[in-house]
């Protein structure tokens, strides 16, 4: 079964490869596609072409199924792990990324389906297709879990419901990243990419989901602790980091709440100028990227160069 995994894992691999290869063709392809426009004037038909800005819908009903097909992969891959090894398979790096590399991509087709905006794959699938390339470079070995996780009930429960949540909050990274990049509300610079205001509501949607199942990972997690060492928080860089990554979305709820601030708050504007209160902010959408790279570096940082209860490498 654990070489059985493995093939299952390569062939993931593969056919993110090919699912981002086929996302890229069908996001150009709005580019080439051309309409013809004529119209009559004083000196005769003028017949113009014109970008439609509508993409091949073959492309993207190739590039969905190869997205589902790596979604497939990555599931039978996890499921013979489990049962190869017993355990729910994330306790270490390379358990967690192939786990996470699924996560995304049953999440980005998940959120496709619902929003119909299916060229954000173009920026989901690179990331389960690096995230899996990452994977590769862990050890794979089968080892027995430390004593700190051998409770199969909250390994399970507490790691994948953790691992569910970052996968919807990078669908809702994907969306802010094409926002910002289509230059916010009601702009659109790329035709060829959703508008600005499409891609701003995917993430929203999706930050909507993975809030409140990233506390409920928080506080799974706190009970596990207080199982396996006899507290419910210690400040473990793990801990701490999971959390101020949640109080980044908080910022982000806050921000696009309206115009108010934190400075403006009692108490707080008496002692900030009226000039840096009614200041420029940042769109709140870069609340969300900075949530991302606080992910990334609670996935990875903390695991690979930070010391602590949490360190579960495998490496």
């Amino acid at each position: 079964m654990a070489d059985f995994s493995l093939y299952l894992f390569w062939t993931g691999l593969v056919a993110a490869f090919m699912s981002v290869g086929i996302y890229a063709a069908y996001v150009l392809s709005a580019t080439v596609s051309l309409r013809r426009f004529s119209a009559v004037t004083e000196a005769g038909t003028v017949t113009v072409s014109g970008a439609t800005g509508r993409p091949n819908p073959g492309l993207g009903r190739l590039a969905t199924s190869f997205t589902s097909f790596t979604f497939i992969a990555l599931t039978g891959a996890v499921a013979t792990r489990w049962s190869a090894a017993g355990y729910f398979p994330m306790a270490n790096l390379y358990e967690f990324t192939l786990s996470f590399s699924m996560g995304v991509s049953g999440a980005y087709l998940a959120f496709e389906t619902v929003t119909r905006q299916r060229r954000i794959g173009i920026v989901a699938m690179p990331i389960v297709a690096i995230m899996l390339g990452i994977a590769a470079l862990f050890p794979s070995d089968i080892k027995p879990l430390v004593p700190a996780l051998q409770n199969a009930r909250l390994l399970t429960i507490h790691v994948s419901v953790m691992m569910i949540s970052y996968a919807v909050l990078t669908v809702a990274f994907c969306g802010a990243f094409v926002y910002l990049l289509q230059g916010g509300e009601g702009r659109r610079r790329f035709a060829s990419l959703p508008s600005a205001d499409a891609a701003g509501d995917l993430a929203h949607k999706a930050v909507i989901v993975g809030f409140p199942m990233l506390a409920i990972g928080i506080a799974l997690g706190a009970w596990w602790a207080n199982t396996a060492w006899g507290r419910y928080w210690g400040w473990d860089p793990k801990e701490t980091s999971a959390l101020v990554t949640w109080l980044s979305i908080a910022a982000y709820f806050h921000a696009s709440a309206g115009t108010g601030t934190v400075a403006n708050a009692p108490g707080i504007r008496r002692v900030i100028p009226v000039g840096i209160r009614r200041g420029w902010r940042p769109d709140p959408m870069w609340w969300l990227v900075v949530m991302y790279v606080l992910v990334l570096f609670t996935y990875f940082a903390v695991n690979l160069w930070i010391k602590g209860l949490h360190s579960y490498a495998g490496v």
